[in-house]
């Protein structure tokens, strides 16, 4: 690409976009793939808006502040393009009375001796459960965020999630304010009008409009647009001059869409394959196996285009559709992005206030005091408070804790760990935490850092950066997060995410199942390629003993079967380079929760396997939500300790004559042994 930026003569902003963060096997690219290109293509601003949920919010943020950083004026925008049902109340009845009616045509097959599925009922049941309509949300402000961030939250709690998480008219209602909202793609709020009443006739699609028009202006008002879009389906065309109908009649204001999914205009096939990715082995009849020769053949065009392309490709496309439209009117809705984007939403960054629980913290006094108090009579209790030794390593620890404002974080440790301690066998501590006597103290950990020489320093100084890190190691970390869930809230304690990502090996084995390449070649491939590359790499590096685990670069150059195998099949080898990376699936880190109070107020909370978790991630290659504001806790599981407390168990029973032992039975034996 030109490093020179492109000069465009219409203004235009991107108002709906996605990204691979949130709209895994959907969007291509990573939310900062496609900052950079909108800015090289002449926008300075862009908003992402992915499906259902803000999980590339983190990567905009950190990416607008480098941007920023680099002297290149570029505004985020941040949004959403919810799953919108009009009232989940009354869809939840219609899904009951289809279960029920379901299990009574099983019941009545079973009575009469056959064993035959309605397809009918099937097919209406698969059409409730898949039932959503798109609609965009973007934040005009920090309220405007904190409402959309409500909004997620509740659409993925069990009152509107199945399948895809929901909003509806009466949580917009309560959760409007800041926010502005367009009716999106031919997926979107209004599309649904069109799909579902076009049997009809004219007269029922545009009565549908109407009513969703004022009820979505009565919520919004000015706030709520009709959004336009342009490729070659007819289908589109029908839909935008339903829209137009809507402005001329209601005086709805319109807004043109790229609707982008993948970062520039030659990763289209790239997507089309990682589109295809996601459904293999369950792949829909209406989904080809082979992939589009050209981008014309799709009919449309989902990068972030400029002004300039945005108005070239309603003049196209309008043509191809034998459509016909007010220039001046398309016109206005392409450049109306711009006013919004610079007018109407305010440049700002999610507020990034560290939120640790404030009942960590007893009432009539400051988190400092309660730290100094709680120090002092763990050392008492400890048989230290006399020892002037670790008096002034106390004062000295707490100095440095007081000064980089970590006093809470300590506290907060201290009552998980309290908690742990009623239901199961905790871990002495190990890591540079160890070092701390404060930790000691408060019975985080069980080790004498002075008895062992351990230093503070090592943990933590004045000029350090970043939160302390305590590895806290428990016999049964998943009950522990369930019962501090339920003891402090869901929006108190949350699960951190994992985001699982596309690696060569298995990247190379779908793309190639996709191909009909043989399996015995792939595999082949696939297993020779880290061994063959993995000496060269170390002697790259200098390196002569231990484990290295080659990159991907350095697989690609040094297995000269995968370099045989990509030259032999050119297009997987575009492929590959394509998609490595890119999201795959969601999971959940071993360890790693947030603890703060009304989390839901402050990040988008998702969910997965119906347990609520962080949009975010915090590992070895993403750390995003110390930047956001949220402290990581790792809660982490010692199969030692599983072994120490059953075997104690065995001997209570078997050498003590406890028939049935209690944890306080386990316990008092563990310490006094």
């Amino acid at each position: 690409m030109n490093k020179s930026r492109i000069e465009t003569s219409i203004p235009f902003v991107g108002l709906h976009a996605h990204s691979v963060a949130g709209s895994i096997f959907d969007a291509l690219g990573y939310p900062q793939e496609h900052m950079d290109f909108a800015y090289q293509n002449g926008m300075d601003a862009l908003a992402l808006t992915d499906h259902g949920n803000a999980n590339g919010l983190a990567y905009q943020v950190l990416h607008a502040k480098k941007m920023q950083a680099d002297g290149k004026s570029f505004k985020p925008i941040y949004g959403v393009e919810a799953y919108f049902l009009p009232s989940i109340a009354n869809w939840r009845k219609e899904y009951e009375k289809a279960l029920q009616d379901k299990k009574n045509k099983k019941l009545d097959n079973s009575q009469s001796g056959t064993t035959v599925e309605n397809e009918e009922s099937k097919k209406a049941m698969k059409n409730i459960l898949n039932r959503r309509r798109h609609l965009i949300l973007l934040a005009q402000n920090q309220k405007g965020l904190k409402n959309i961030f409500k909004l997620i939250s509740s659409s993925y709690d069990k009152n509107h999630f199945y399948r895809y998480p929901r909003v509806d008219y009466a949580l917009l209602k309560r959760h409007n304010e800041g926010i502005i909202a367009s009716s999106a793609c031919l997926g979107g709020v209004y599309a649904g009008c069109y799909w579902e009443n076009r049997d009809n006739g004219e007269d029922a699609v545009l009565a549908a409009f109407r009513r969703t028009t004022h009820k979505m202006q009565s919520i919004f008002g000015d706030r709520w647009y009709g959004e336009l879009q342009w490729n070659n389906v007819p289908e589109q065309h029908e839909l935008n001059r339903c829209i137009i109908q809507m402005h001329h009649e209601f005086g709805l204001p319109l807004i043109s869409t790229a609707d982008s999914h993948y970062p520039n205009p030659t990763a289209w096939k790239d997507r089309e394959l990682y589109k295809r990715l996601g459904w293999l082995g369950k792949r829909p009849e209406w989904m080809s196996n082979e992939l589009p020769i050209d981008v014309e053949e799709i009919g449309y065009e989902l990068y972030p285009k400029n002004g300039d392309e945005m108005w070239k490709s309603y003049k196209e496309y309008s043509k191809l559709c034998d459509a016909e439209y007010d220039d001046g009117l398309i016109h206005q809705s392409i450049t109306e992005t711009h006013r919004i984007a610079h007018e109407r939403i305010e440049s700002f960054y999610p507020d990034n206030t560290v939120r640790l629980p404030d009942f960590v913290v007893p009432q009539d006094t400051t988190e400092g005091e309660a730290l100094q108090k709680l120090t002092s009579e763990g050392l008492r209790e400890l048989g230290l408070s006399a020892n002037q030794v670790y008096l002034d390593r106390a004062a000295l620890e707490i100095e440095i804790i007081e000064s980089r404002g970590f006093s809470k974080y300590f506290l907060t440790m201290k009552a998980i760990a309290d908690r742990a301690k009623q239901t199961q066998l905790v871990g002495a501590g190990r890591g540079s935490a160890a070092g701390s006597l404060v930790s000691y103290a408060l019975g985080i950990t069980q080790v004498d850092p002075i008895k062992y020489g351990l230093q503070f320093e090592r943990f933590l100084t004045k000029t350090g950066s970043g939160y302390p890190d305590i590895d806290f190691d428990t016999a049964e970390p998943m009950q522990l997060k369930e019962e501090l869930i339920k003891e402090w809230g869901e929006n108190t304690v949350v699960p951190i995410s994992n985001w699982n990502t596309l690696q060569l090996r298995s990247l190379i084995k779908d793309i190639s199942k996709f191909y009909d390449v043989p399996f015995t070649e792939v595999n082949t491939v696939t297993s020779k390629m880290i061994y063959e590359a993995t000496p060269l790499a170390k002697k790259k590096h200098g390196i002569t003993s231990g484990v290295y685990n080659p990159t991907f670069d350095e697989v690609m150059e040094y297995s000269d079967s995968l370099k045989n195998f990509l030259k032999k099949y050119p297009h997987i080898k575009t492929h590959v380079e394509a998609l490595y990376g890119q999201v795959r699936s969601c999971s959940r880190h071993a360890g790693g929760v947030v603890v703060g109070e009304n989390l839901n107020e402050w990040m988008p909370i998702i969910a997965s396997g119906g347990i609520r978790q962080t949009p975010w991630s915090e590992g070895q290659n993403v750390r995003q939500l110390e930047p956001m504001g949220f402290i990581k806790f790792d809660l982490l599981g010692l199969a030692s300790l599983r072994m120490i407390e059953g075997a104690i168990r065995h001997i209570l029973i078997r050498h003590k004559g406890v028939k049935d032992p209690t944890f306080e039975d386990v316990r008092s034996f563990y310490e006094n042994n």
